[in-house]
């Protein structure tokens, strides 16, 4: 089975678990006639191991929490990596390496008590200076790590003694808590992380529920139970060390193979993106499949530093070609919600009342937009404009269903006289092409815990990185920046619906909808919930009996 990410999501979970007892026989022999005579030894089996094997679509290209993000690693990290607090199903922020903390009235400094006897795999201990180098590292990432802009307001970084560790800031950081329960803050041994950086020697070492056993490239990936885990968070019920031996993330890019290796038994867990897939698997009685709502939005992303999308009135015209039911009905059979905000609904800072600023399906609106904007009608159908002509390239990644969507966002653009062609490209590719900017229409997907998304992914400051469209308005920038800094609840979602009115005129994005992901999990295991933002968790995870 390979593990399609997600998350933290919603997930099909089917999981392949071997586990046999192996029998003792004991054999009653009649008395022995003559002292030659002996009762040969009868074998004894040994017992088979329980394995959870999970679809993978990527794998990463190495396992670091503070480097680039991806499908992959973010699958990884949480089952290698522990944080500082976690957050449980409703998003309360609950101790787990931390043990308890103190806040100072005016924000400014937070002190953290740490779990005592937590070990990294490589057997250092957890102690305050392994947190402190963590977030020196972090703060010395660049802009490559996702949680980069959410601790930039820290100031100093303190191992107090041996378990204390004070942070300190140079304004209030509202947005720490959300950053630190991510997978991409897991504290990492300060010595993997000197072979790490020094000499490419290794990878980082953290202190989870299953250590890193063995890395096949491009085929499987898999993790050892540890056996000395005991601080494990509050939102399981064994906070031990795991029942499952060892957990397999077998990587299959397509999502066809891992339903069929699903079916055949290969796999037990898979991400479903396809929407036939889960009819058939809804008919199946050996697979439980479980749904959940994530915080996240898929959205289609004009390019705002290439011409002419560098235009609100274009961006505009192309958004109102876009039928967002059609999508839902064609590509998803209707797994999912509408969206019309760039934050989810699932999060603080979601309005309602920003549907009035929504750009709704109106192709007649689209073309009289496009003449606006000083195109013309040509002979084919199309539109031109100073010899040449309205057209792009629609970019996005191998995984399901974007063909699907991009097919029919095509079909709808093509509808009033723009060619769109469709490049899929793997994870990496996908990756370097959004950051460099080589594209003019990007499909995108992003998840997040708080609505500081807005400052990661449409900040100036991290255009080139995770502000992968290029979209820069100062005015935004300002409420972003005020909105991490302010501690009142009803203050900063008031900052960000404001900055949302401003970003839907301006129309970098055209949210489409909000993911409703979908995992397949076999019967022959039992005890995997999901957790927060649809993580999979299998510290109680067991056989079925």
């Amino acid at each position: 089975m390979t593990l399609h990410q997600r998350r933290i999501a919603p997930a099909f979970v089917s999981i392949l678990l071997v586990l046999t007892l192996a029998a003792l026989l004991a054999a009653c022999t009649q008395p022995a006639t003559t002292p030659s005579e002996e009762t040969p030894p009868v074998a004894v089996e040994p017992a088979k191991e329980a394995v959870l094997v999970r679809a993978m679509t990527s794998e990463p290209a190495k396992i670091d929490p503070q480097g680039p993000p991806s499908a992959g690693l973010s699958l990884l990290m949480p089952y290698l990596f522990d944080t500082l607090v976690v957050r449980d199903i409703d998003n309360a922020v609950l101790p787990f390496l931390a043990d308890s903390w103190t806040v100072a009235g005016d924000g400014l400094t937070i002190t953290m008590t740490l779990k005592s006897g937590v070990t990294f795999h490589d057997g250092e201990p957890l102690n305050a200076e392994a947190v402190r180098f963590t977030f020196e590292r972090f703060k010395a990432s660049g802009m490559s790590s996702p949680i980069y802009a959410s601790i930039q307001q820290i100031d100093a970084i303190e191992a107090v003694d041996e378990l204390t560790v004070r942070f300190r800031f140079t304004s209030p950081a509202a947005n720490f808590w959300s950053a630190i329960a991510m997978p991409y803050a897991g504290i990492i041994s300060p010595a993997s992380a000197g072979k790490f950086d020094n000499a490419g020697e290794g990878y980082l070492i953290g202190t989870g529920a299953f250590i890193l056993d063995d890395w096949q490239a491009g085929q499987s990936i898999t993790l050892r139970r540890n056996p000395d885990y005991n601080w494990g968070p509050p939102t399981v019920d064994n906070r031990g060390a795991p029942y499952l031996d060892a957990l397999v993330f077998k990587v299959i890019p397509d999502a066809s193979t891992q339903l069929a290796a699903l079916s055949a038994g290969e796999v037990d867990v898979i991400f479903i993106n396809e929407p036939s897939h889960l009819q058939r698997l809804a008919e199946d009685p050996q697979v439980d499949i479980h749904e959940a709502v994530l915080s996240g939005l898929v959205h289609l992303g004009f390019n705002v530093r290439r011409s002419p999308f560098d235009e609100a009135i274009v961006r505009r015209a192309l958004s109102h070609a876009v039928d967002k039911q059609q999508i839902l009905d064609l590509a998803l059979g209707g797994l999912g919600n509408l969206a019309f905000a760039p934050l989810p609904s699932t999060l603080p800072g979601f309005d309602p009342a920003l549907q009035e600023y929504e750009i709704g399906y109106d192709p007649e609106e689209a073309k009289r937009l496009l003449q606006e904007a000083g195109f013309s009608p040509m002979s084919d159908g199309g539109w031109e404009r100073d010899g040449q002509r309205l057209q792009g390239r629609l970019v996005t990644s191998t995984r399901a269903p974007n063909e699907a969507i991009a097919t029919v966002l095509q079909s709808q653009f093509l509808a009033i006289g723009v060619p769109v062609e469709i490049q899929q490209l793997d994870s990496k590719a996908v990756m370097d092409a959004t950051t460099q900017g080589d594209f003019e229409l990007l499909l995108w997907r992003y998840e997040w815990n708080d609505p500081d998304a807005l400052n990661v992914f449409l900040s100036s400051d991290r255009i080139g990185t995770t502000n992968r469209v290029g979209y820069s308005n100062a005015e935004v920038d300002d409420l972003l920046a005020q909105a991490a800094g302010e501690l009142d609840e009803d203050k900063r979602n008031a900052l960000y619906v404001e900055a949302q009115r401003i970003i839907l005129q301006d129309a970098p994005w055209q949210p489409l909808y909000n993911p409703v992901d979908a995992m397949a999990m076999s019967q022959r295991v039992e005890g995997i919930t999901l957790g927060y933002m649809g993580r999979m968790l299998v510290n109680d995870a067991k056989a079925a009996e």
